[in-house]
């Protein structure tokens, strides 16, 4: 795969991070030009919590430039902060029509977090903000020269906008799905390797280590030719099942060629033999109509050069580099008659 090409998804993600470390001051720099008008936050209290909010959007936004490598989700934290900040500026406002308006801006948050975060997180943002949404609209209404269909109307509008997001998620979701998954087999792709790699990279620490494994089916092109690339078909479904369960629990197992997987666990000298055993255990069962083997080939990555890589900008090619090294350890298993495990010595 083109070096240009190998971390090109981290990359796309980090862009995305560093737009929520750009829209975080935005969201500030909004709150403090309402601030100055004549709906913004009346009475002392009010406008120094609402300044205490405006002056958090720096750090935050700084914490969330800071992590940008690492942007595989947005943590809880995060969106509560965020939708408590806009949820207590636009409480504070005097002017409840421009309150009710502002309320869009909680759209732009749920963008983000249909990407960055879990279900439950995105239901909490949602729940609070329809709550949020009905409470400007009731002191809206209660202060308002308009009549009850014209707020109404705007309360529509607002809920409309900001509840716009879960129509999308499904869609959001099935593209990512499409992008990062294998259609046959239904493991990651090489892109969503590269992602999950990474992600599992950056939360390891620098003690521990992550086994990296290729594996190839042995004779493979037999089986398709004995018994037809439907049967070849059925036996890789087979084997992407097996890998994933015995791999444990959120596993990085990818199908990464037409019989070949890829395999990041964390596991280290100790463990990274017992691992690989289990490997060729499961996929070899003589009771199979069709039973395969597998050769495999293990290089080990720790967590300490991992971060010096990282911080040196050199982490996607180090992880290639550790890749080469399995990949030539599985040779080095298919030379030896197959259906067993190399871990890579060095040169």
């Amino acid at each position: 795969m083109p070096a240009g090409d190998r971390m090109g998804s981290v990359r796309l993600e980090r862009r995305v991070a560093l737009g929520i470390a750009a829209l975080v001051p935005s969201f500030g720099l909004i709150g403090g030009v309402a601030m100055l008008s004549a709906d913004g936050p009346a009475g002392t209290a009010a406008k120094l919590a609402c300044a205490l909010v405006l002056i958090s959007t720096v750090p935050v936004g700084a914490w969330w430039l800071l992590r940008s490598s690492d942007a595989s989700h947005m943590p809880g934290w995060f969106v509560v902060y965020a939708d408590v900040g806009v949820a207590m500026m636009l409480l504070s406002f005097t002017g409840h029509d421009l309150a009710l308006n502002a309320a869009a801006l909680f759209a732009v948050i749920g963008i983000y977090i249909v990407y960055f975060s879990r279900r439950r997180v995105l239901a909490f943002h949602m729940l609070f903000v329809n709550a949020v949404v009905g409470a400007l609209a009731a002191l809206a209404f209660a202060e308002d020269t308009h009549d009850l269909a014209s707020t109404v109307a705007r309360t529509l509008a607002t809920l409309l906008v900001v509840n716009s997001v879960l129509a999308f998620r499904a869609v959001i979701q099935r593209q990512l799905d499409l992008a990062n998954t294998d259609s046959l087999t239904g493991l990651l792709n090489r892109r969503g390797l590269e992602l999950r790699l990474h992600r599992m990279m950056n939360s390891l620490d620098a003690e521990r280590s992550v086994a990296l494994m290729v594996l190839d089916l042995d004779q493979f092109k037999r089986v398709n030719d004995t018994y037809g690339h439907a049967v070849g078909d059925r036996v890789l479904r087979r084997t992407a099942r097996r890998l994933t369960a015995v791999t444990g629990a959120r596993p990085c197992v990818a199908r990464t060629g037409g019989e070949e997987f890829t395999i990041a666990i964390p596991a280290d000298d100790a463990t990274v033999h017992r691992v690989a055993h289990d490997i060729l255990e499961s996929i070899h069962d003589p009771a199979d109509d069709v039973p395969v083997t597998v050769s495999v080939g293990v290089a080990l990555l720790d967590g300490g050069r991992w971060s010096t890589a990282a911080e040196s900008g050199v982490g996607a090619d180090l992880v290639h580099n550790v890749l080469l090294d399995a990949d030539t350890a599985m040779y080095e298993s298919k030379h030896a008659g197959g259906n067993r495990a190399t871990v890579y010595a060095g040169e």
